[in-house]
């Protein structure tokens, strides 16, 4: 599944190497766990996975960019608000609250990550 690297998508997106396979499935892993937890519905799926590779592609163009680090920082945060907004349309308010708390906690384990790294 393509957007499967959506829910690992850190702010630092542009300056990290490629993943393994090995971290790839352990992404597949957190997406489809995640997708379990919002409960979809069959109409839901093909929509909010629409939404992913939509992300992920301009992800992608924005990590091969020229642009700056700023540059591509703020276009990160474009592209996450544009993500946010598009799947709160599609989600129900339940389902979006469990999408922000998870949201929550990514960036909460990567501050974590970032600080034991330094």
């Amino acid at each position: 599944m393509i957007a499967s690297m959506l829910m690992i998508a850190p702010a630092n997106a542009y300056s990290q190497a490629p993943m393994s396979e090995g971290k790839r499935q352990e992404a597949r892993e957190r997406y489809q766990a995640h997708l379990d937890k919002l409960k979809l519905t069959e109409e839901q799926k093909p929509k909010v996975d629409e939404v992913n590779k939509e992300y992920l592609q301009a992800l992608a163009t924005t990590r091969k960019s020229e642009a700056s680090r700023l540059e591509k920082y703020n276009t990160l945060k474009q592209l996450r608000s544009t993500r946010d907004e598009k799947l709160k349309a599609i989600l129900t308010e339940e389902q979006y609250a469990i999408y922000q708390d998870d949201q929550q906690e990514r960036r909460k384990q990567l501050r974590e990550r970032r600080r034991a790294n330094r």
